[in-house]
């Protein structure tokens, strides 16, 4: 009995294990998850649905998230050894390259307005690429266009809102209006709340490099009373939207999405396991394309 209960342990651990290498570390998770947002907006906006700008976006998740953590091994290094480890490797540059070479076939076989529309992808990749040296106290140093203060999440907010919004509209040949205008504002608390969050859980890493993110420069409490209020800002539009009976995105998707997110917003803490961040943080991003499967 307790050879069974060690080998069931084992095996656990073992596909807990595998999970983290193929899917966290990778940031096949989290590129999935913002993947999946494309099919959201797609199915608000009744744009069809296309897999070329679902997979277009997956791949350019990947690319500045993975190049930025490889980067951070060497400029700022990241607290979890074994994603220090991981991101050492040789065959990470591998995997970048042949992630670049299928995001410039995609690109290149896309329309021509969602090529245009792809320049703004050029923010993330450089995003944390040491750009500019700057003389201070302690000497020179190489400033980063995440090191402007305050800007680091909302450079990532702001991207993925552009990007899962603007690709999609591109691909279906259509413009921005009202209704894809309330969504990038929806998007933009969903998606700013969660990288917001994630600067809740580096502060110490961030204060000690000279980055000046929100929870840095405000304190955590002020971050998430900052967030409660965007949130609920948004709550306020949306239900009024609804009242007045304009074509604004389904509350059953929203509501649940931004109530889980106060919800996490006032659970974790710089202290909470970073595997808690990557796997249940970044996974309440699948949130609203799931619950739109409920949407007629």
């Amino acid at each position: 009995m307790n050879l069974s209960l060690w080998r069931d342990r084992f095996s656990r651990r073992s596909l807990y294990t595998v999970f983290l290498n193929l899917f966290i570390y990778a940031n096949v998770w989290v590129a999935g998850a913002i993947a999946s947002l494309v099919f959201f907006v797609q199915r608000t906006l009744e744009l069809g649905y296309f897999l070329s700008p679902v997979l277009l976006i997956f791949v350019a998740a990947l690319i500045p998230y993975n190049l930025d953590r490889v980067i951070d091994t060497y400029v700022q290094e990241i607290p979890d050894q074994k994603a220090q480890a991981f991101f050492r490797q040789s065959g990470v540059a591998v995997i970048l390259g042949l992630l670049s070479l299928s995001l410039a076939v995609l690109i290149y076989r896309a329309p021509t307005a969602v090529q245009w529309v792809c320049l703004g992808g050029l923010v993330p990749l450089i995003y944390g690429i040491p750009l500019w040296p700057w003389h201070h106290q302690s000497g020179w140093r190489w400033y980063r266009l995440k090191d402007i203060p305050g800007a680091k999440a909302w450079i990532v907010a702001g991207t993925i809102t552009y990007a899962v919004v603007a690709v999609p509209l591109a691909y279906a040949g259509q413009g921005l209006n009202l209704t894809s205008g309330i969504m990038s504002l929806f998007l933009l608390v969903f998606v700013g709340s969660n990288s917001h969050v994630f600067d809740i859980r580096d502060i110490e890493s961030d204060r000690q490099q000279g980055v000046l993110t929100m929870p840095v420069l405000w304190g955590v409490s002020n971050t998430r009373l900052f967030w409660t209020a965007a949130n609920l800002f948004m709550l306020f539009i949306l239900i009024g939207g609804r009242w007045q009976h304009l074509q604004f995105p389904a509350l059953v998707v929203t509501v649940p999405s931004l109530l889980l997110t106060l919800t996490y917003l006032w659970q974790v803490n710089p202290c909470t396991r970073r595997n808690t961040y990557h796997i249940w943080v970044d996974g309440t991003l699948f949130l609203p394309a799931l619950l739109s499967l409920a949407v007629r």
